[in-house]
């Protein structure tokens, strides 16, 4: 799979020598809060979702990316793409990034150029993503993206919401 470049960011997708830095990434309290149910994850559990995100490459033609601001090559920020929602078909949006980079515009940068690669070069047509209530700033980037609000419930013990986006609308938004 190719990287994917922004204006400001490179993606690529991510590789089993991403493990010690995603590891470190996603146990940081400040990402985790609203990501892996806010359980710290264990090294061998990163490589699982590194190995999850290649094998949705092969079968999906798209998973998880690395995230990088070209200014900073080399240094993962955080991650953005696809995986299959509760082992389902369904693909859903998952994005993170360090806190020193919130507020930039960043997320929000990857998030268009991963749905620009699902939606024009995979056959996903529908994407969703959800995110802790309380966590306005994903909302916020999910409206950005021109998702849909679809419900609220408690998932997994949690006050969810759950967005979507069709591929009909997001080509719709890019022309």
């Amino acid at each position: 799979m190719n990287e994917l470049s922004t204006e400001r960011l490179l993606l690529r997708p991510l590789v089993d020598t991403d493990v010690e830095d995603l590891h470190h990434f996603w146990n940081d309290p400040a990402v985790r809060r609203y990501l892996w149910y806010n359980k710290p994850l264990t090294t061998e559990q990163v490589r699982d979702v590194v190995g999850d995100s290649q094998h949705n490459f092969a079968t999906l033609g798209a998973g998880y990316f690395a995230v990088e601001v070209k200014a900073q090559p080399g240094r993962l920020i955080g991650f953005c793409g696809f995986r299959r929602f509760e082992e389902g078909s369904q693909p859903e949006l998952l994005y993170g990034l360090l806190p020193e980079f919130w507020g930039k515009g960043y997320v929000t940068e990857a998030a268009r150029a991963v749905l620009g690669l699902g939606f024009e070069h995979t056959a996903i047509v529908r994407v969703i993503a959800s995110t802790d209530t309380p966590n306005q700033r994903a909302v916020q980037v999910m409206q950005r993206l021109g998702m849909c609000f679809e419900e609220r419930r408690e998932y997994r013990g949690l006050d969810t919401v759950f967005y979507a986006l069709d591929k009909e609308d997001f080509l719709e938004q890019r022309s």
